[in-house]
């Protein structure tokens, strides 16, 4: 992982301002942008669930069909493992589910020129003003391979006038699979614009990932998943990204693990109670309003 930094609050990058998927919300004087951290866990969160059940399909069956009577001490150790054995997922599922509750979105205030973000109890604020933005090179192992993604990066500067990386926070570019370092400035310069000059003139953001509405809306209810995962198309926004012709049939195929999946997800949901993260408050302050009254002598 590398980060170039290349940008800045007070010069044009030359790019025009632009953003899609991103963009959680835009509302007055806030904007939001989704916490990668966050897509990711809800991500990883299924694979586990996923496991967990997949253990309990192959193990469980066999354990039904031992006879309790006259086990010795080695069988009923194996039927302890057998039992305990799906359990070895729980931890990490359980600490994506912590991420999911605890890590917030990114909160740009044009009014108090602050960009806020919560994890946890403890509260990270970056001054607009002496923020600087850099492409970000990630390269990450997904289990089968590795991948190469790109993102833009902003930190604050340091006392010395240096940016590091780990003090970084991160967004996706509007391409996060191509190398173009125009993707990434897009962003930047959606930011920077609404950052300078407000909300006013901003374009409108370009059309979401289809494919990461399941990630963004963390948990889809038993009717949202049905109008996401059937075969056919439902006029879902933005589903013809994913339910072209030829693509149907596949579809089609893979809907019983789809819709299984998304039906146990929300009962994990439920059980843990899991939903994103609340803003900080502090989002939403309103800078100080100066008083034109001259004081009297």
């Amino acid at each position: 992982m590398s980060v170039i930094w290349a940008l800045n609050t007070n010069s044009d990058s030359g790019y025009k301002a632009a953003i899609t998927g991103q963009l959680a919300s835009l509302s007055g004087d806030t904007l939001c942008l989704r916490n990668p951290w966050v897509t990711d866990s809800v991500f990883m969160g299924k694979l586990y669930t996923v496991m967990i059940i997949g253990v309990m399909t192959s193990s469980y069956p066999g354990l039904l069909s031992i006879r309790t009577s006259n086990l010795d001490t080695p069988d009923l150790i194996f039927i302890a493992t057998m039992t305990l054995a799906p359990l070895v997922f729980l931890p990490f599922l359980l600490y994506r589910i912590y991420f999911i509750k605890n890590l917030s979105g990114f909160y740009f205030n044009h009014a108090t020129k602050k960009i806020y973000y919560q994890r946890g109890k403890k509260l990270f604020t970056f001054d607009w003003n002496t923020t600087g933005g850099g492409f970000f090179k990630r390269t990450e192992y997904g289990g089968a391979s590795f991948s190469t993604s790109y993102a833009l990066a902003f930190a604050p500067y340091r006392e010395d006038g240096s940016l590091h990386q780990k003090d970084c926070l991160w967004v996706d570019s509007n391409e996060p699979t191509e190398p173009g370092f125009k993707h990434v400035a897009e962003v930047w310069e959606y930011l920077r614009h609404f950052m300078n000059h407000g909300p006013a003139k901003l374009p409108p953001p370009g059309e979401p990932n289809w494919w990461h509405r399941p990630l963004h809306a963390i948990c889809l209810t038993p009717a949202e998943a049905w109008r996401h995962y059937a075969p056919w198309r439902t006029g879902e926004p933005g589903e013809m990204q994913g339910k072209k012709n030829w693509q149907l049939p596949f579809w089609a195929v893979l809907f019983p693990y789809n819709l299984g999946l998304a039906l146990c997800w929300y009962g994990v949901c439920r059980l843990f109670n899991v939903r994103a993260a609340p803003p900080p408050p502090e989002a939403f302050e309103q800078a100080p309003v100066r008083s034109t009254k001259r004081q009297r002598k």
